[in-house]
């Protein structure tokens, strides 16, 4: 099993998340690490012996900030704050994040700006490296920063909410814990704070939803290039001189693998001169889906390596430590991105839907009218196209910028919310919508293809074999929900993931600066 070592913050980076998440690789953290965290932890209780006033820890929070917390109540106010911002309700996050978030919430600890022990560092290492996989509910998260889904996460670690159980339902924590042979860790003032505070569940929530839809991506562009042989389009779109009139990468990217894709079947005869505008601006709409994806890794990783919490514990120019009352806990980069990425999503979705009308037009393809064997006696595809309506207002919806809608609480002290949680989780939606568009594109595809001839040696030609071997041709109508159905679970399939990525080519010629997208 892989090991990742933990020596500093720089550590908590891509691939080593990702390793932790999803391969379960095990968590060494090098004793070094810890020096900064025990020199912070010595710098907080200076300060608080001196009677520096501290948010969270000598206050109570949100609109309590000037209410004092008694020396007698403070382990009561510390499992309050563990206990009380778990408000989220309903099925789980995907079980992947916890894991994430229980990994980025070393990189405030680690800074040594947070003030907590260097025992809860080893304490969160021990559960990664145990399974210990916190219950996140997936709705309910209207808090500043990541505050509900983090309370979610880390109070497990004191014996307080749900973690996944083997059968894949929620068990007590502390039932968990007590299996494992491990006692509830017990934060003291301060820790109580920093576990709840700062970003990490947004962080680890987007990581999760960009390995979706850059999956979604490579299904798309198989797709489209599917399309066009159906349609008998001109490739004159997709051909590498594209990408040397644009400085965009995604158009780059998404060009050299429809290249690969149509490799073999260039030479068939286009049906038309110039194909609808749908057809030729694929690389365009695609690409910069492509493009977005690359700019939310971008606001990921500075999630992974920024300090995130509020209060700050720091040094004036003069030497002098004190608290900062900051607001780092808000990323509006990463909401934004999201939201970005929301929008860039939805025009390859409703791009999907507008190849498909054009398929079924017996002008565009020279091939029968709504694709019907019999038209007249038979409707043909026109009813998947009309299923695929619906698709596409959905995701038009589910497009609108949920970071917009934040609100405020606490009686007007937390007065502006990320809403990063809630906008992350519509991109699940909206990547389910993607792939049951793309499934009723593909039996339209289907329909064409059977018309024409397509040289199943081919990366296209494979692709098609397969599709066709899950939905075989029929002389007539048939209800196409089964069919949509099979697709969509032919889509989860990894042999049909791997055929949408093509084998690689030799470099285009637009360079080799352009990396083809990734599952």
């Amino acid at each position: 099993m892989k090991t990742v070592l933990l020596k500093d913050i720089e550590d908590i980076d891509w691939q080593n998340v990702q390793a932790v998440t999803y391969e379960h690789a095990t968590v060494t953290l090098v004793p070094a690490a810890l020096t900064a965290v025990q020199l912070g932890r010595e710098r907080f209780e200076r300060l608080i012996a001196a009677g520096e006033p501290c948010y969270g820890v000598s206050t109570g929070l949100g609109r309590f900030v000037s209410h004092d917390i008694r020396a007698a109540d403070e382990q009561a106010f510390v499992t309050n704050v563990l206990r009380a911002r778990a408000s989220a309700h309903g099925p789980s996050l995907p079980r992947a994040v916890s894991r994430s978030v229980l990994l980025l919430k070393l990189t405030n600890f680690l800074s040594g700006m947070d003030g907590v022990r260097p025992a809860l560092c080893e304490y969160i290492v021990a559960r990664l490296n145990d399974g210990f996989t916190p219950w996140i509910p997936c709705f309910g998260h209207g808090m500043a920063g990541d505050a509900s889904a983090n309370s979610h996460v880390v109070q497990t670690l004191a014996g307080e909410g749900f973690v996944w159980g083997d059968d894949g339902n929620r068990v007590a924590a502390a039932d968990a814990l007590k299996r494992l042979g491990a006692a509830p860790y017990a934060p003291d003032r301060k820790e109580a704070l920093a576990l709840i505070n700062g970003i990490a569940a947004a962080p680890a929530y987007a990581l999760d939803a960009h390995r979706l839809l850059s999956g979604v991506l490579v299904h798309a562009n198989a797709t489209a290039a599917l399309s066009m042989l159906a349609a008998a389009t001109p490739l004159d779109s997709i051909d590498p001189a594209v990408a040397r009139v644009t400085e965009a990468t995604g158009v780059g990217e998404v060009v050299d693998h429809l290249v690969r894709l149509t490799a073999g079947v260039a030479g068939t005869p286009p049906h038309r001169l110039q194909s609808p505008v749908s057809f030729r601006v694929v690389p365009q709409v695609h690409g910069a889906f492509a493009d977005a994806l690359h700019d939310l890794r971008r606001c990921i990783e500075d999630c992974l390596s920024n300090f995130s919490d509020n209060p700050l514990l720091t040094r004036n120019r003069r030497g002098e430590e004190k608290f900062l009352s900051v607001g780092v806990f808000h990323n509006q980069h990463l909401s934004n991105q999201i939201d970005h990425v929301a929008l860039a999503s939805a025009h390859v979705t409703a791009l999907s839907e507008r190849r498909l009308h054009r398929l079924l037009d017996a002008e565009v393809t020279g091939l029968s009218p709504q694709l019907a064997a019999r038209p007249g006696l038979d409707a043909g595809l026109v009813t998947a196209q009309k299923a695929a309506l619906d698709l596409i207002a959905r995701t038009r919806v589910l497009a609108q910028p949920v970071s917009l809608h934040t609100g405020e609480s606490s009686g007007g002290q937390e007065d502006y919310m990320s809403m990063a949680i809630p906008a992350i989780h519509r991109l699940y939606e909206m990547a389910a919508l993607a792939r049951q568009t793309l499934a009723c594109e593909t039996l339209a595809i289907l329909a064409a293809l059977g018309q024409r001839a397509l040289p199943e040696a081919s990366p296209a030609g494979a692709l098609y074999a397969a599709a066709r071997r899950c939905v075989p041709l029929t002389p007539g109508d048939r209800s196409p929900g089964p069919d949509i159905e099979a697709l969509l679970a032919l889509f989860e399939v990894g042999e049909w993931q791997q055929l949408c990525l093509a084998p690689p080519s030799e470099p285009s010629e637009h360079g080799a600066g352009h990396q083809s997208p990734q599952l």
